[in-house]
């Protein structure tokens, strides 16, 4: 079984590979910033846009006849409101979250419609629920939360299920400006009903099984892993 891990060197990424050591699939992993993970073998790549993907993925065709899934642990946290906002920023944060799987799942389809496959995206209880200054990441997630819809929907015909993990606020190479702030950790952790935020090796062992075929029932859903963020409110 063919796997690729896009952006497999962040916190996530490598916790995911960790999971799949032992499932005897072969991993195909990039990271922008060396040329191995845990041991493995990693294509060094930095997303610069729909080329760099077309590049990404040739490379990818002229190894493997086909993907069985992919993962894109691609993303960002911007937290301003709108009208500070720059345009730049805004563009962005659509590009890395929204625009990257766009062209990772256009790239990924080719390579899965013979014998089916699994793609999984990571999207944001700010797409469904108002958190103030979230603006520009709820508007690029809620998009993708769109995308993963129509696509399990477009190409369930061929086997091919999407399905994306919403998370709530996890620790990690993105977060640590909130995490490493003893105060803004405090609310963070309050804003959780479960009273703690989350880690990558919980997201991990939530997202393995939807890469594998162990979820093969499982397409087009949008699975909340957010410590009850999105859907609960203390009572204060």
């Amino acid at each position: 079984m063919n796997i690729s891990i896009i952006n497999a060197s962040g916190r996530t990424g490598s916790a995911i590979v960790k999971e799949l050591s032992g499932s005897e699939s072969n991993l195909i992993l990039t990271s922008g910033s060396s040329g191995s993970i845990d041991g493995l073998d990693a294509i060094q790549w930095r997303y610069e846009g729909e080329d760099s993907v077309e590049s990404l993925f040739n490379d990818v065709k002229s190894k493997h006849d086909e993907i069985h899934a992919v993962v894109n642990c691609l993303g960002s946290i911007f937290l301003k409101p709108a009208h500070l906002t720059k345009k730049e920023d805004f563009d962005s944060v659509i590009d890395l979250n929204l625009r990257s799987s766009f062209f990772i799942l256009k790239n990924s389809i080719p390579l899965m419609r013979k014998n089916g496959g699994s793609l999984l995206f990571f999207s944001s209880a700010a797409a469904n629920i108002g958190l103030s200054n979230h603006e520009a990441i709820a508007a690029a997630k809620g998009g993708l939360e769109g995308l993963v819809k129509s696509a399990a929907a477009t190409y369930a015909k061929n086997n091919i299920r999407v399905n994306a993990l919403a998370l709530g606020l996890v620790e990690s190479n993105l977060s640590k400006g909130i995490v490493s702030n003893p105060a803004a950790l405090e609310v963070s952790k309050k804003m959780h009903s479960i009273g703690k935020i989350g880690s990558p090796e919980i997201i991990a062992k939530f997202a393995t099984p939807l890469i594998l075929d162990s979820s093969s029932w499982i397409t087009g859903s949008i699975i909340n892993i957010d410590g009850g963020l999105s859907t609960t409110k203390l009572v204060s």
